[in-house]
């Protein structure tokens, strides 16, 4: 299956290229997990027809498509150090070679669900926000070497967004999920002593949201919505604002720490505009990659991401009728902010 053409940007000229053509949605993987195989070969995403949904694997350079994995395997994330991700099935974990396609089970998950995709550590533990079965909230964490996962950490709260730091096996990120603001969004969990702490401590009318990791580990980006990027240390010490502008709603950073991809939506404040840029990291200067329609959700959101060599950008594409397609920019083209 090939379904890669290009096009021009009416507004900014640069030539898009869309791998999909999808009737339903066609969305690559959310911001905080890699979407690309290491040596950019293949990029992967997830697409949905009559409901149900799959994860395709497709190479860059020509478009040429292929199944991945099937219907039923979900929370897929990617390791940022190995060329492998990590895919739930039922209650069991499977490691996905993600050049050769090799499923191995590694461990199974107590009864209940992941509120968000897997993340792996620097060793490669694998972790996830989830709820159990008796609707408590939870971190769990599985060690694929043993095959046994544990839960460390139970909350009431509604927690997601769980990332373990790519930098070392100790601190893992996870948030209080509201769908909105929150009173304290981020919190860092440490797992040799089993204790949270607020990352970065909000006071009245602050609006945290969209975290991700560095692919290092040594910062984590976040959204002080809705005019800053900011960056923070693994410490939760020391923050910087990394851009201001009329809006930001999700930033990923490229791995050599030079350039910084975000995405804009109208949301609740009409009249914006509906964008993907390119951010200079050491100056904040934005240069306008895409413009695109009013996504109906936020599964259409754009989400862009860099891969791993910083010179592309994939994000969603949304559409009119509340779906999206998958769309690249080659950043060789880009006038650099």
């Amino acid at each position: 299956m090939n379904e890669l053409f290009e096009y021009k940007d009416k507004d900014t000229g640069y030539v898009i290229k869309q791998f999909t053509n999808s009737k339903e949605r066609s969305s690559k993987f959310y911001f905080t997990t890699e979407s690309f195989t290491s040596d950019d070969k293949y990029f992967f995403y997830i697409r949905t027809e009559n409901e149900k949904s799959a994860i395709y694997r497709v190479e860059y350079a020509t478009g040429k498509q292929e199944l991945a994995l099937g219907e039923g395997y979900t929370n897929l994330g990617m390791d940022y150090h190995r060329d492998c991700a990590y895919v739930r099935k039922e209650d069991s974990v499977y490691r996905f070679e993600t050049l050769t396609g090799k499923l191995t089970e590694v461990g199974v998950l107590p009864p209940g669900r992941c509120t968000g995709h897997f993340s792996a550590s620097k060793s490669g533990l694998i972790w996830s926000s989830y709820q159990l079965a008796n609707k408590i909230y939870a971190l769990v964490v599985l060690d694929p070497k043993k095959g046994v996962a544990e839960v460390v950490w139970k909350d009431d709260h509604v927690l997601g967004h769980c990332q373990a730091c790519p930098g070392d096996d100790e601190s893992v990120m996870y948030i209080h999920e509201t769908t909105g603001d929150a009173l304290q969004r981020i919190w860092m969990f440490d797992y040799p002593t089993r204790t949270v702490r607020p990352y970065y401590v909000e006071k009245e009318g602050d609006w945290i949201t969209h975290e991700v990791w560095t692919g290092d580990g040594d910062y984590l980006y976040f959204i002080k919505y809705p005019n800053h990027i900011m960056r923070g240390t693994r410490d939760g010490h020391n923050f910087k604002v990394m851009a201001e502008s009329t809006q930001y709603l999700h930033c990923a950073p490229d791995r050599a720490g030079k350039w910084i991809t975000a995405d804009r939506i109208t949301g609740v404040y009409m009249g914006w505009k509906n964008q993907i840029m390119l951010i200079n990291a050491e100056t904040g200067a934005e240069e306008v990659l895409a413009n695109l329609a009013e996504p109906a959700t936020g599964a259409e959101h754009p989400h862009p991401s860099f891969n791993r060599s910083g010179n592309v950008v994939l994000y969603n594409a949304p559409i009119d009728k509340g779906f999206c397609n998958v769309c690249a920019i080659d950043l060789d083209q880009i006038k650099k902010p």
